[in-house]
């Protein structure tokens, strides 16, 4: 593969990134900008997850994409094929195996090793949007540490709701300083960031933003201490193909009746194996 044209991405504006993402991994939560360049896909598809791939990925990587746990969904099969056609890299849908992990949505099931490298898209990447839409106050308000707007909202849904009514983009705070959003996640998957073996990377293209959260960084989500954070409840469902439990899963309707399958596929096909092989 020709050095200049590795990638996609021209060298200088893989610098500009990797700079931009150096400065996330030392300041974890912190909001970055960056220069955001016009990609093969519509602004709005990953294309900030898909500029920080090209910008650190390398020949020897195995690539893993997936789109809400799926390997074999539109979005990830078009980002992955277009991935590898400018890099040469391998790619699998097992995660194990990956180096490199471009996700929309979704956490893998499996735990994470120090090794790997987890990439967000990320449609709207400033936590404070949903409560103050001045960006100059914005910025303010996360240098002053000022979240009292934040706490408000949690304060109203739970005085009338009994609990947050935020499914997803929870917002978490990251080693004790900002709070950050997480990407359109599952609450699920917010407990999975705290203190997570891999290097989790955040990029919103539209938005021209990048994030980070290094290794091993305590990331909690923001609630009142004497209220439990609660996750989607699955319990008592097993997986309709794989009969696995404790995940995270999809509900497909036939009918008057549900079916629920994991989210995550490679999940799913390693643990319809284990079955048969057993």
């Amino acid at each position: 593969m020709n050095s200049s044209t590795f990638a996609f991405l021209d060298e200088d504006a893989k610098k500009e990134i990797r700079r931009s993402l150096l400065k996330a991994v030392a300041i974890p939560g912190y909001i970055v900008p960056f220069a955001s360049r016009e990609m093969p896909v519509a602004r709005g598809w990953g294309t900030g997850g898909l500029q920080i791939t090209l910008s650190i990925i390398v020949e020897s990587d195995t690539l893993k994409v997936i789109d809400q746990g799926c390997d074999g969904s539109v979005n990830a099969v078009n980002i992955r094929d277009f991935i590898t056609s400018v890099t040469g890299v391998e790619s699998s849908n097992e995660t194990s195996a990956a180096t490199l992990i471009q996700t929309r949505h979704r956490i893998p099931e499996e735990k994470l090793k120090d090794n790997q490298i987890l990439v967000y898209q990320v449609p709207y990447p400033e936590v404070l949007t949903t409560v103050e839409p001045d960006t100059a106050k914005q910025k303010q308000m996360h240098g002053d540490g000022d979240y009292s707007k934040l706490w408000v909202l949690l304060y109203e849904d739970t005085s009338q709701y009994g609990d947050s009514r935020i499914s997803n983009r929870y917002p978490v705070l990251v080693n004790k300083h900002y709070v950050m959003d997480p990407s359109p996640i599952p609450k699920y998957d917010i407990p999975v960031m705290n203190n997570n073996s891999a290097l989790q990377l955040f990029g919103a293209g539209r938005e021209k933003r990048i994030y980070a959260i290094p290794p091993y960084t305590d990331v909690r989500p923001l609630k009142f201490d004497d209220r439990e954070f609660k996750v989607e409840n699955f319990s008592g469902i097993a997986c309709e193909r794989c009969g696995a439990t404790d995940v995270f899963f999809d509900e497909v309707r036939r009918g008057n009746k549900s079916s629920f399958f994991c989210s995550d596929t490679a999940f799913c096909d390693a643990q319809l194996e284990k079955n048969n092989a057993a």
